[in-house]
């Protein structure tokens, strides 16, 4: 498997966390539990590799948001909701021609919900690439357990329970089933209290 160390873009990881403050260790978590689900789901070595870099990458895009927008401790408004929704198109457009095209389209996509409510294209089920919905279900474990500006980490149990209530509308059947399976082994990746 690669590790952090052995990814040539390390440096727009340090650039991306000293920018975004929420996304200190936020992004090895989403790659460590998205590389789990893949191995579970029984992806071989390359899509395993492919989403270790994807779920590091995810939120590239959010190096070109306003940090005020980024930082803010309350809910967005609809222009800051747009901007915010660009994120993965602009990470897209940094890694199309610099990696692995299913990196970059993980990136794209890891917004689309199962249901085709999502973002940026509306995509539902299957065409939404298998890695990204497996980083969106990372995504979406992490950003809720994790201390962000807008609300303070909510509890485990609570974030198990949201997954598996969306699963089938914002998630995909398959990668929660997995999911599951690693919560009640207590296999989820935390951050850490300070």
């Amino acid at each position: 498997m690669i590790e952090m160390r052995d990814f040539p873009d390390d440096f727009l990881v340090k650039v991306m966390e000293d920018v975004i403050e929420d996304l200190h260790g936020h992004v090895h978590r989403v790659s460590n539990l998205a590389v789990d689900l893949g191995r579970g789901l029984g992806l071989g070595e390359d899509d395993l590799d492919r989403l270790a870099l994807a779920g590091v990458l995810h939120d590239v895009g959010k190096i070109h948001m306003d940090p005020g927008i980024l930082g803010k401790p309350g809910p967005l408004d609809p222009g800051e909701r747009d901007l915010m929704e660009r994120h993965p198109e602009l990470g897209f457009a940094m890694t199309r021609n610099r990696l692995d095209p299913k990196i970059s389209e993980a990136i794209l996509y890891h917004h689309e919900r199962y249901d085709g409510s999502g973002y940026p294209f509306g995509l539902a089920a299957d065409a939404i690439p298998i890695l990204s919905r497996i980083v969106l279900v990372a995504d979406a474990f992490d950003a809720m357990t994790s201390k962000r500006a807008y609300q303070p980490a909510l509890p485990v149990d609570f974030a198990v329970h949201e997954i598996r209530k969306n699963t089938g509308s914002q998630f995909d059947p398959q990668v929660v089933e997995i999911f599951l399976q690693l919560a009640e082994v207590d296999a989820l990746p935390l951050e850490l209290s300070a």
